[in-house]
């Protein structure tokens, strides 16, 4: 019988609770692990895969990092010849 995300969510806190006893997870211990739970009951994927916060600001910062002077200036509501 397929199980509703909460139960299968309850499951896999339980899970890993005893999994970090263990040993040091990780991001794809703990994704593999949940795709492995969800589909023992009955489900193909796993809706909510655990995601890397620190990979979300880096490529935020990077964006930020690499915009063109032009975009910067128009931020601040600068023009090229107020910037000169």
């Amino acid at each position: 019988m397929k199980k509703n995300y909460t139960e299968i969510e309850a499951i896999i806190e339980e899970r890993i609770a005893e999994l970090e006893e263990e040993y040091e997870l990780d991001r794809d211990d703990i994704n593999s692990e949940r795709l492995k739970i969800y589909k023992e009951n009955g489900w193909s994927y796993d809706p909510f895969p655990e995601e890397d916060e620190e990979e979300e600001e880096e490529s935020c910062e990077e964006e930020y990092h690499y915009r063109s002077m032009e975009e910067m200036l128009n931020e601040v509501g600068m023009s090229w010849r107020d910037f000169f």
